[in-house]
């Protein structure tokens, strides 16, 4: 099936590695342009955010180091952005859509993800992150997703938010704030099909990526890794190419009449019936 997704333009933030570079390299394998952000230049230098924005440890490649990877795969733009700030959001989509000419598509990718702290500076760091960086990307790039005749916005959520899948003694935070970034999609799904503007949501369940979340719990948590290896029906983990084939899906013109959906993409790793 042909997607539709030549000369398309995306942006999609947090992705220099993990889910968010696989979204980029499918992107790009299908024709589209594509703008992506990242926290730091390279992968060398040290997290440039202060401990008040941003708690994540894992550190992928750098941006530049990304941009050298990906430069044969077609055009790509990359900008230094941290995404617990919302004026830094803000100015990067406006900057992407200087740069391509537009904007068709937003992946909103960026999170804090589970390990935060059970205390207030644990819901600011997630708020700031998961959520509010959402908003900066929607908000800034909805008069050019006006003007695209194929717009689409895709969040990228979590099976934290629909089950309780506890990951120690850390914050409740994480699933928290994911949870209300479904209700809020579906708010724009309603509010923006008027204009041609689908909203959706994807909830990966636990995917192995090397430079992702559970690579890093592979490592530094290996019997909470074997325990969710052991739980999934498969015996395994998803791929990184699994979940980002359903975001591309979502974000083309194949999915022209569905708007509104959380979609769950887990090999069946919940266990509540999705009506």
């Amino acid at each position: 099936m042909d997607l539709e997704l030549k000369g398309k333009k995306v942006i999609i933030s947090a992705a220099t590695r993990g889910l968010g570079r696989q979204m980029v390299e499918q992107f790009l394998d299908e024709g589209a342009v594509v703008s992506f952000c990242g926290r730091r230049a390279r992968k060398t230098e040290a997290n440039p955010s202060d401990g008040d924005v941003f708690a994540n440890p894992l550190a992928g490649e750098g941006v530049e180091d990304a941009l050298e990877a990906l430069a044969g795969r077609g055009e790509v733009y990359g900008s230094v952005v941290d995404c617990g700030y919302f004026d830094q959001v803000t100015a990067w989509v406006e900057q992407a859509a200087q740069q391509m000419g537009g904007i068709d598509i937003v992946v909103s990718n960026a999170s804090a993800l589970g390990g935060i702290p059970r205390n207030r500076k644990g819901w600011d760091i997630n708020y700031n992150v998961d959520l509010m960086s959402a908003v900066a990307m929607f908000d800034t790039a909805l008069p050019y997703l006006k003007q695209s005749k194929a717009a689409a916005f895709v969040q990228m959520s979590t099976i934290t938010a629909i089950e309780n899948h506890a990951f120690g003694e850390s914050g409740l935070s994480y699933g928290a704030i994911k949870a209300a970034l479904i209700n809020y999609v579906h708010q724009l799904s309603i509010d923006y099909m008027k204009d041609g503007i689908r909203a959706n949501c994807v909830c990966p369940g636990p995917s192995f990526v090397e430079d992702g979340s559970w690579g890093f719990l592979k490592d530094a948590m290996p019997d909470y890794y074997e325990a969710n290896r052991l739980k999934h029906p498969a015996g395994r983990f998803g791929k990184p190419e699994e979940i980002a084939n359903a975001v591309l899906f979502l974000a083309s013109i194949r999915a022209s009449w569905i708007t509104g959906v959380n979609l769950t993409v887990d090999g069946g790793f919940t266990r509540n019936v999705k009506y």
